[in-house]
């Protein structure tokens, strides 16, 4: 049954059939949904609705007089019982939002990329909404957007790649303590900075196992530029960091060679974002990094970074980015799970499996920031990359 309901009178459970207004008065992707969770229901509450039309059929109804929930039709809707909620609850919840944040970014990705391709133009409020959705993740939970944005499929890769890119520009631009102004720039330049893809000879986003030419590569930045500089809305920053993401500071980079300080600062924490996914997110022709692998690859190299916004990076993700599996001093590996940001040296690891013994043992949760733990990263010249291992490794979560 369809009911017309105020906004006030919303629960976690409940399925919306149709919102009112459009999408600045709201910031909803899709029309129909179901309120899963508390995230949904803030928003929608703080939205400029007053009404929504909900189906009983689908989800939870309300008494017309108190809004007492009569009956459960959607047992997975059903609200957490109340309480004091354990930090593996709060964990949960924030990756599920977080994936939640990540599939509904990716959709409107890959639609406004489809619009544009066809000539439309940039929806830059939807674009904002977006990044205002990303920036709140992360400040709830600063691992989870970040971590589980690393996971593509192989055919919506270049949406993925933007929204991933999106969200670590704003944990940097957050962890270099950027305003507000250049935080939601930021994200806005990491959704954008690949659109020149869609006007490549080869459509990087279909299956291949053979990595696209360099040449062909290297047009997308020029191709970006020009389609964002005819959007009059779009900001120069944002025009900026779609040419140059592919600057070096010792001037190999492309298209303009540029170095140094010649590179904008967005464009700069933009190389390193891009590079940090490119290089731990599996592709059909290569298997990602180790997070913490590649970090150790990006702080070897020579000139292709600028240092300062690096350092920044790595203390955004931490020394060992949640989704790291490392080598434990009992011959164990463990796979990061959350950070310590008081002691970045030491996370919360997720034990599975036994160098020794070379099998999976039976997971276990440990804080090596706890002295009784038993356990502790073991100290090594350099970090082995596990990931190109075929371990199987077990979920983040959980």
């Amino acid at each position: 049954m369809i009911k017309k309901l105020p906004i006030a009178q919303l629960r976690v459970g409940m399925y919306v059939q149709n919102l009112s207004g459009t999408f600045l008065d709201h910031g909803f992707w899709r029309s129909r949904f179901l309120i899963s969770n508390e995230r949904k229901l803030r928003k929608l509450r703080d939205s400029k609705l007053e009404w929504v039309l909900i189906d009983t059929g689908r989800g939870l109804d309300v008494e017309d007089d108190g809004g007492v929930i009569q009956e459960v039709r959607a047992s997975a809707a059903q609200p957490a019982a109340a309480g004091v909620v354990s930090p593996v609850e709060a964990e949960k919840q924030a990756f599920d939002d977080a994936r939640e944040i990540i599939e509904e970014s990716r959709d409107q990705v890959q639609q406004l990329f489809g619009e544009v391709d066809l000539g439309g133009r940039i929806d830059l409020g939807q674009l904002q909404g977006l990044v205002q959705e990303m920036s709140d993740s992360i400040d709830g939970h600063p691992d989870a957007l970040t971590s589980l944005s690393r996971l593509k499929k192989a055919d919506q890769y270049l949406y993925a790649h933007s929204v991933a890119v999106a969200a670590l520009m704003t944990s940097l631009a957050r962890a270099m303590r950027l305003s507000e102004t250049h935080v939601r720039m930021a994200g806005m330049a990491g959704l954008l900075h690949d659109i020149g893809k869609v006007r490549d000879p080869v459509d990087t986003t279909k299956v291949s196992r053979v990595q696209p030419p360099q040449e062909i590569q290297k047009l997308h930045p020029t191709a970006g530029a020009t389609v964002l500089r005819a959007d009059p809305s779009i900001p120069p920053e944002v025009v900026e960091v779609c040419l140059h993401h592919h600057e070096r500071m010792d001037g190999k980079g492309f298209p303009d060679g540029l170095a140094g300080k010649q590179i904008g600062l967005l464009s700069r924490m933009a190389a390193i974002c891009n590079y940090y996914d490119e290089m731990t997110s599996s592709q059909p022709y290569r298997k990602g990094w180790d997070p913490a692998f590649a970090l150790y690859k990006m702080m070897q190299s020579e000139g292709q970074f600028d240092p300062d916004v690096l350092g920044a990076f790595v203390r955004a993700m931490g020394r060992y980015p949640v989704g790291s599996i490392i080598s434990l001093i009992n011959s164990e590996l463990g796979l990061v799970v959350a950070q310590n940001p008081d002691l970045p040296e030491q996370p919360v690891v997720k034990v599975f499996y036994s160098i020794r013994w070379a099998h999976a043992i039976p997971e276990r949760r440990v804080d090596l920031s706890d002295p009784h733990c038993g356990s502790g990263v073991l100290p090594v010249r350099s970090p082995v990359d596990w990931a190109q291992s075929g371990l199987p490794v077990p979920s983040i979560v959980g």
